[in-house]
Parts: C-alpha cells; sequence; structure tokens
C-alpha cells in the first residue's frame, strides 16, 4: 500500500509539473504546484526503523499568483497587468470569465477579442466594439480606450481578495468560484504582455526526481509482489 499510494502521488505530481512545462509560452498562465495533506489516520506501522511510516494525500491543486515577467511587443492592441488584477472576457456559456492573457485583436466585426475570439469586457460587462478602419487605439493605465482622443470605451479589469482560490476553466481562462470582485489598483501596460510564471529549469528538474522516485516506488512494489509469491510458494509446499 505504501508504494501504490506513492506511486499516485507521484503521478499526481508529474501531471501537474508537465502541464506547467507545456504552458511556458502561455501568455499570462499561472503555475500549479500540488497540495500535499499528511494523513494522519493509517493502521500502517513498522516493527524496526524507521519507526513511523507517514502516508500523504493529495489535497488539489494550488495556484502560484506571482507575476510573470513583461516583455514589449510593439503591438498596441497587446495589453499586459501589472500587479493583482484579471481581464475580464466573456467566457463559456457567456458567463464572465478572467485571464492574464492581454494578446487581443480587433475582429471583423469590431469586437475587441482575445487570441481565442473571445469578447473582451468593459467595466460594465459588456463587449467593446471599436471600428476596424479607425485609428490606432490608445489604451491607458487604467484600461481606458481612445481612438484619436476621444474614449471608445475601458478595457474591464478587477482584483480579487484571494486570486488564489479562483479555478481554472481551460484556454487559459480563470471563474471566480463566486468570489466577488473589487477595484482594480494596478497598471495596465499598452503594447506588451505578461509571460508565463512557470520556471522551466526547475520544473524539468522536478520531473527528472518524480521520475526517479516514480521508478523506485514501482521497484519497491516489485520487491513485495516477488516475496509474497515466494512466501505464498512455500507455504503452499
Amino acid at each position: 500500500m505504501l508504494g501504490l499510494q506513492t506511486q499516485r502521488v507521484l503521478q499526481r505530481r508529474m501531471d501537474v509539473a508537465a502541464n506547467n512545462l507545456a504552458n511556458v509560452a502561455t501568455f499570462g498562465f499561472k503555475a500549479d504546484g500540488l497540495l500535499l495533506e499528511e494523513a494522519d489516520q493509517t493502521a500502517a506501522h513498522a516493527e524496526e526503523a524507521p519507526s513511523e511510516i507517514r502516508f500523504v494525500r493529495d489535497m488539489g491543486i494550488m495556484h502560484m499568483m506571482e507575476q510573470g515577467p513583461i516583455s514589449q511587443t510593439g503591438n498596441p492592441l497587446d495589453v499586459a497587468i501589472e500587479g493583482d488584477g484579471f481581464f475580464m472576457v466573456q467566457g463559456f456559456g457567456g458567463a464572465t470569465q478572467y485571464t492574464r492573457d492581454g494578446a487581443f485583436s480587433i475582429a471583423g466585426d469590431g469586437r475587441l477579442v482575445t487570441s481565442d475570439g473571445r469578447s473582451v469586457l468593459n467595466s460594465g460587462g459588456a463587449p467593446i466594439v471599436l471600428d476596424p478602419q479607425g485609428d490606432t487605439p490608445s489604451i491607458g493605465r487604467d484600461g481606458v480606450i481612445r481612438v484619436a482622443g476621444v474614449e471608445a470605451g475601458q478595457i474591464g479589469v478587477v482584483s480579487f481578495a484571494a486570486p488564489g482560490a479562483l479555478a481554472k476553466v481551460g484556454d487559459n481562462l480563470w471563474d471566480a468560484q463566486g468570489q466577488p470582485s473589487g477595484a482594480f489598483e494596478g497598471v495596465v501596460v499598452q503594447g506588451a504582455l505578461e509571460g508565463s510564471n512557470v520556471r522551466p529549469v526547475l520544473e524539468l528538474t522536478r520531473l527528472i526526481e518524480i521520475s526517479r522516485a516514480y521508478a523506485s516506488a514501482a521497484k519497491i512494489i516489485s520487491g513485495a509482489d516477488e516475496l509474497r509469491k515466494s512466501a505464498i510458494e512455500r507455504l503452499g509446499r
């Protein structure tokens, strides 16, 4: 049981690390970590040293919300968030969801959209519509969009008291999970994008360590099976 439990936890850790590595180039992506808890109720025991056998169980995923690196792109429709906050976008089923990925563009119908075509919402929760043939928009530090000096809307950006409690729902989107949003206190940077906060060298090292630990656990299980098989054969004689 110890080996099987170890393998289950290691498999989950491997899945999380592999997903982090897969998103090292995803704009605004936040790395995940596995939250573990020591299982204090178990029938396992040992007759010899070590005197204790400790089990851990997977309690879920924790999100690393540290700021990713911000790089200049020169594209006037690219925007990054400095500080805590999320862009409001039209998510699954029309519900408001959130992202840190500010690689925006203007669709043929004038909507300001994300890289996968979802409408970027204004501070009131409505899609932002611009003239596709109009002048290049200017986006202020507060998210206000101006075209030829005239205000054309404001990108909806909100903050959360506990951003780590938001849930990832796919497509680099987050769901608030009923948590109320608050006023944005950061800065919107035009012509820039926030990179992933994944540290690839750390995640690659972690994958190597997990793979070795998994192989060791598999060896323990195999050895225990052989001992069990040998004992049964001897008892059957």
